[in-house]
């Protein structure tokens, strides 16, 4: 079917794995920034945003020190919801009309994602309205695990797919939101990235070249010939859902290909589960009306 459009790259690339979200003790996190260093080296990670709130943490400060591909970020939290900006030279200014936060983010180069967007009693941390009215942001977070042990759900699917259905092209991030050592390694994006640089897994965030994942590996996402193929070693499950969240297909076992019809509502994405509730999640393939 022609007109199909997938974020992911065939070949030249190789797959790294980092979080966008912690915090140290330079704000409400409980270990210092050498620590959070140590700790997403011990469980193998390829890159890392410290992004403490309304506080850039200079990369350059602490790139000696370790071998992780440092992303200079910072969590705006004052005066409205959340968000991240990644990608930062300077700390963006937590406007109330957050739009200009995000065009504040993308004059210096930067991606912004909305965080938990149902962290709260109330599951309403970013109102969806708010989320629908801004414009230029890169995606949100489906998955954000601090919020396992706060008011609220970690996931938001749902948000994500009432804007992916409406017409919005955003990507879905899993992040740790660490702020003490039991958060890490319990949500991170897997990214397609043609250098082992910041610059490379920056610019495949912006497009979209990675999944989200609780837990669960994907080997590879191709499109030919009109069929997503998605391979996931570990998975027991890889279901594949349209607009609305509507499910349009599943298949038992760690390999699975969708012929695309046109009838999905403007996108599919991939779930891929996993034991223990794992999960990961493709970026939507956008597929023409």
């Amino acid at each position: 079917m022609p007109g199909i459009l997938t974020p992911y790259l065939d070949d030249g690339y190789t797959w790294l794995r980092g979080n966008l979200h912690a915090h140290t003790t330079l704000s409400d996190g409980r270990l210092s920034p050498g620590e959070v260093l140590a700790a997403y080296e011990r469980e193998g990670y390829d890159f890392l945003a410290i992004s403490d709130h309304d506080r850039l943490v200079p990369p350059d400060d602490y790139r000696d020190a370790t071998r992780l591909l440092l992303l200079p970020a910072v969590e705006v939290t004052a005066r409205g919801p959340h968000m991240l900006a990644i990608g930062v030279q300077s700390i963006v200014e937590p406007d109330a009309d957050r739009q200009r936060c995000i065009e504040q983010a993308a004059g210096m180069g930067a991606i912004t994602i909305l965080n938990h967007p149902n962290w709260g009693v109330g599951y309403n941390h970013f109102p969806q309205e708010r989320m629908e009215a801004l414009r230029g942001y890169a995606g949100i977070e489906i998955y954000n695990a601090v919020i396992e042990w706060l008011e609220g759900s970690a996931l938001a699917l749902d948000r994500w797919d009432r804007l992916l259905s409406s017409g919005r092209r955003v990507w879905g991030f899993a992040n740790d939101d660490m702020h003490w050592p039991e958060n890490v390694g319990r949500g991170w994006s897997v990214a397609q990235c043609r250098e082992h640089t910041p610059a490379a897994v920056l610019e495949a965030l912006r497009e979209g070249r990675f999944y989200a994942s609780t837990g669960v590996t994907i080997d590879s996402v191709r499109l030919a010939s009109g069929v997503l193929a998605v391979e996931a070693p570990d998975a027991q499950r890889i279901r594949f859902v349209g607009r609305w969240g509507r499910e349009l297909a599943f298949v038992d076992g760690p390999r699975a290909a969708y012929p695309i019809g046109g009838g999905e509502g403007g996108y599919v994405r991939a779930e891929c589960y996993g034991a223990g509730g794992r999960t990961a999640w493709t970026q939507p393939v956008w597929v023409p009306e």
